[in-house]
């Protein structure tokens, strides 16, 4: 007896009580699937370079023990069952990889079918299949819509914000934080044109840049406190005026302004002694800027 096997043993009370639990644990012992890889190594046995002497003793080690679970017998009843375990066996070996779930729970029965109850049973294991590929396929199309149809709502856009939602990245509400534009800019809408093709809430320059233009013709009836740049504000006008005198058109905006800046220029004369001369152009060089 192998030790293992004894020190399982070894308090036994008696040698029938041994025995008696020997043959429970291995008498009962179905060895098809140790005969049947017997077989297949067997079969597939090459020599592969190595020594005759070295592969002859291994295949002897296998008839060896194959013949320790088919022991020689002239019983016409055992001869006939090991014919069909023996086509039992080549059918089994023979079956593609995916069946080997099926093959191990075959070999692993008490008592081996019989050939007949082989093939009903490989049948309706490749039935079963069968139906599976197929359900599996026509799910396919339904998961796939499924993401379609989830990636196309991601995609729709900012559809405002919902209460009852706070991100715990930037602490702000209406969003959590896997719907955050900080962490996902990809995420953030690109909100629609208006009618006049202006994107809403854009930065127009063009838009600033006429807008000073248009407010730069009424900062004429605007002077600053600062005695040099009235000054400067003054020959600039008398440049103007002259110019405009000898174009045609109508004057009246051009008499306002003369108008209001004859006005604050004599308010500043009243309320000030003097002018400092360095800040009035031209006078340092003695030349006349208008």
């Amino acid at each position: 007896m192998d030790r293992k096997i004894a020190e399982i043993f070894s308090y036994a009370e008696s040698s029938m009580t041994l025995w008696k639990n020997l043959k429970e644990m291995y008498g009962n012992q179905n060895n098809a699937a140790r005969v049947f890889q017997l077989k297949k190594d067997i079969a597939g046995l090459q020599q592969e370079g190595k020594p005759f002497v070295q592969h002859l003793g291994k295949l002897t080690t296998m008839w060896n023990e194959l013949n320790v679970y088919r022991p020689h017998t002239i019983d016409a009843a055992v001869l006939t069952k090991r014919a069909e375990e023996d086509k039992i066996f080549q059918l089994l070996a023979s079956l593609s990889p995916e069946f080997e779930d099926l093959r191990s729970h075959i070999l692993m029965n008490p008592d081996l079918p019989s050939f007949s109850s082989v093939c009903a049973t490989i049948q309706r294991e490749e039935v079963r299949r069968k139906v599976m590929t197929l359900d599996m396929k026509a799910n396919i199309p339904e998961a796939r819509a499924y993401f379609s149809n989830q990636k196309l709502g991601e995609e729709r856009g900012y559809k405002g914000k919902k209460t009852g939602l706070k991100c715990s990245h930037c602490d702000a509400g209406g969003h959590s934080r896997d719907r955050c534009w900080i962490l996902h800019p990809e995420l953030k809408p690109k909100f629609p044109r208006d009618n006049k093709g202006v994107s809403k809430g854009s930065y127009n320059p063009s838009y600033k840049a006429n807008h000073v233009a248009t407010t730069s013709s009424d900062g004429a009836l605007k002077f600053t406190t600062n005695p040099a740049a009235l000054i400067n504000e003054f020959a600039m006008f008398l440049h103007k005026k002259q110019g405009l005198g000898d174009s045609e058109g109508p004057l009246n905006q051009c008499d306002n302004n003369q108008t209001a800046l004859l006005g604050q220029f004599a308010g500043f004369l009243a309320g000030n002694e003097g002018v400092v001369q360095r800040d009035i152009p031209g006078c340092s060089h003695q030349e006349d800027d208008w």
